[in-house]
C-alpha cells in the first residue's frame, strides 16, 4: 500500500511512499527494543501529522490490537491496555521528525488486566470510540484484515487515482479520516496531505501550495469554506460526509469543486454507501451500496402513508465491524436483526437504488397525531435568507406532542431573532411542526471528528426547560 503512493506531507514533513515504508520498520524495531511485541494491546493518541499517521500504520502492519484517539483525549483508558503512546507536539522541530526516539513518547502501563476469555482483542483488531453524538461512546471493534477490505472495496466509487493529491483535513483517529480518506488514498496510490487544526485559513494555505484534486471534508468545514471565491480548477470533487448539505449548500460547493461526492457510513461499518464520483447526483442522496454491501429499509412509519417506505436502514456488510466492547475488553451485545446491522438511521431507497438518509429513528415524533420529521424543520428552515444553519432536538411534552426546540447560527448580514423565525415558519411549515422555541447561537457545538454535537443541544434544551419549569413553580 505505501510503496506505491505517490507519498505523505503535512505541513512540515514531507516524504515518499518508499521512505515511509522504511519508516513502518523503524518504527517496529523501535518497539520491539522498548519490549513492546506485537501481542500488547495499544493505546494510541495519533496526531493529525504524518509522524501521527506513520505510527498508525507501524502498529497496523506489525498486528497490534490498538485503540485509536484523538490527541489529548479525555476518554479513559481501556484496564487491558499494556502502553500508551503519543506524539511529541513538536516533532516536526526534532532533526528527523521520522526517528521514532525522538518523535514518540511511550509510557508503559504496569500490570494491565488480563482479556476476558471471550474477548476477540487479541490480537490484530483496532477500536475506535463512537462520536457519542446522541447517547454515551462505545468502543467498537475492527479487524485490521476487515479495515483494510473495506478501505479498499472504497477506492472504485470515490475514483480515486495515483495521480491524485489528496487533502485531509478531518481527523485520522475517526473513521471517516482513517477508513473513508487515508486508506483508501494510499490504496489508490495517491498522494496524501494530512491538515492538522484545520480551518478556513489553514486549508485555504495548503490548498494554494499542494493545489489538491481530491478533499475529504466535513459538512461545517465545506459550509465554511463557501466564501466568494474563484472555481479551484485543479479539483476533481470533494467528498462530504456526517450531516446533510442543504441543495443551496450543495450547489455552491458543486460550483467551486467541480462536484461533491456524498458518503455515508458509521463507527461500525465504515463506508456504506457513496454517490459514484464520475457522475452527477441529488444532493439528497448519498448514492448506492458500495460493492457486497446490502441495505434495506425496516418500516416503522406506522400510519403514515406518505412515508410508507420510509423505515429504519438495516445493513449487511462484509467488512463490517466485529462487535463492541468494555473497557475490560468483554464483548457487549449489537443491534443486529437476524444478521442485519440496524443503524438506527431512518432512510429511504429509491426505486433506482440510490439511499437517501432522513436523520436518526429518534429525530421523528408524533405532534397532533401527524408524524414530524425534525430533518423537515432543518431544512425548511436553513432555506430562509439570513440562517446559516439549523438544529431541531426533542424536549419534554407540549399539548400538541412532544417539545421541539431549534437552534439556528445566522449569517452576519442577516440580523433575525427568534420571533422572526417563527413567524416565518409559520409559512414554511403546517402548523403542527412549527417548533416551539428558537434559539440563536453564535455556532452550534460539534464533536471533534465535525458533526454536529446533538447530545449537547439536548442538554441544554432540557437545562433551560428544568430552569423555566423551575421559575414558573417559584413565581406560582
Amino acid at each position: 500500500m505505501l510503496a506505491r503512493c505517490g507519498g505523505l506531507s503535512d505541513a512540515h514533513v514531507q516524504v515518499p511512499g518508499s521512505t515511509a515504508l522504511t519508516t513502518l520498520a523503524t518504527i517496529d524495531a523501535f518497539l520491539r527494543e522498548r519490549g513492546l511485541s506485537p501481542e500488547i494491546p495499544v493505546r494510541l493518541e495519533c496526531a493529525n501529522t504524518v509522524p501521527g499517521a506513520l505510527v498508525l500504520l507501524a502498529l497496523v502492519a506489525r498486528g497490534t490490537t490498538l485503540i485509536l484517539v484523538p490527541p489529548g483525549s479525555s476518554s479513559s483508558c481501556p484496564g487491558f491496555i499494556g502502553a500508551q503512546l503519543r506524539l511529541h507536539g513538536e516533532s516536526h522541530l526534532a532533526a528527523d521528525p521520522l526517528d521514532p526516539e525522538r518523535c514518540l513518547e511511550i509510557t508503559v502501563v504496569d500490570a494491565p488486566k488480563p482479556l476476558p476469555e471471550a474477548s476477540p482483542l487479541r490480537q490484530g483488531h483496532i477500536l475506535l470510540r463512537t462520536s457519542g453524538s446522541l447517547g454515551a461512546p462505545k468502543l467498537v471493534v475492527h479487524s485490521h484484515a476487515g479495515l483494510l477490505a473495506n478501505a479498499s472495496n472504497a477506492v472504485d466509487r470515490l475514483a480515486l487515482r495515483a495521480d491524485d493529491r489528496v487533502l485531509l483535513p478531518v481527523p485520522l483517529a475517526h473513521m471517516y479520516g482513517l477508513g473513508a480518506g487515508l486508506l483508501p488514498a494510499l490504496f489508490a496510490g495517491a498522494s496524501v496531505d494530512i491538515l492538522d487544526a484545520a480551518n478556513l485559513l489553514r486549508y485555504l494555505e495548503r490548498e494554494r501550495k499542494l493545489r489538491p484534486t481530491v478533499a475529504f471534508l466535513t459538512p461545517n468545514l465545506c459550509t465554511t469554506l463557501l466564501r466568494p471565491r474563484a472555481a479551484t480548477e485543479q479539483y476533481r470533487h470533494v467528498v462530504v460526509a456526517g450531516d446533510k448539505l442543504s441543495p443551496e449548500t450543495f450547489a455552491a460547493a458543486e460550483a467551486i469543486y467541480h462536484r461533491v461526492v456524498n458518503l455515508y457510513g458509521s463507527t461500525e461499518m465504515g463506508v456504506i454507501a457513496a454517490a459514484d464520483a464520475r457522475t452527477p447526483h441529488s444532493p439528497t442522496t448519498v448514492g448506492r451500496p458500495l460493492p457486497g454491501v446490502a441495505l434495506r429499509v425496516r418500516p416503522t412509519l406506522d400510519g403514515d402513508p406518505g412515508r410508507s417506505s420510509v423505515g429504519e436502514l438495516l445493513c449487511a456488510h462484509p467488512y463490517g465491524f466485529v462487535g463492541y466492547v468494555d473497557d475490560s475488553g468483554a464483548p457487549l451485545p449489537r443491534p443486529d436483526d437476524d444478521g442485519w446491522y440496524a443503524t438506527r438511521d431512518l432512510a429511504d431507497l429509491t426505486p433506482d437504488g440510490e439511499l437517501e438518509v432522513l436523520g436518526r429513528c429518534d429525530h421523528a415524533v408524533k405532534r397532533d397525531g401527524r408524524l414530524v420529521m425534525l430533518a423537515d424543520i432543518e431544512r425548511a428552515l436553513e432555506r430562509l435568507p439570513g440562517v446559516d444553519r439549523a438544529a431541531a432536538v426533542v424536549v419534554g411534552e407540549t399539548l400538541r406532542g412532544r417539545g421541539i426546540v431549534v437552534y439556528c447560527t445566522l449569517q452576519a448580514a442577516h440580523p433575525l431573532d427568534p420571533a422572526d423565525l417563527r413567524q416565518t415558519c409559520r409559512a414554511l411549515l403546517p402548523a403542527y411542526a412549527v417548533p416551539d422555541e428558537f434559539r440563536v447561537l453564535p455556532a452550534l457545538p460539534l464533536l471533534p471528528g465535525g458533526k454536529l454535537d446533538r447530545h449537547a443541544l439536548h442538554r441544554d434544551a432540557l437545562s433551560s426547560r428544568q430552569q423555566a419549569d423551575h421559575e414558573y413553580g417559584h413565581h406560582a
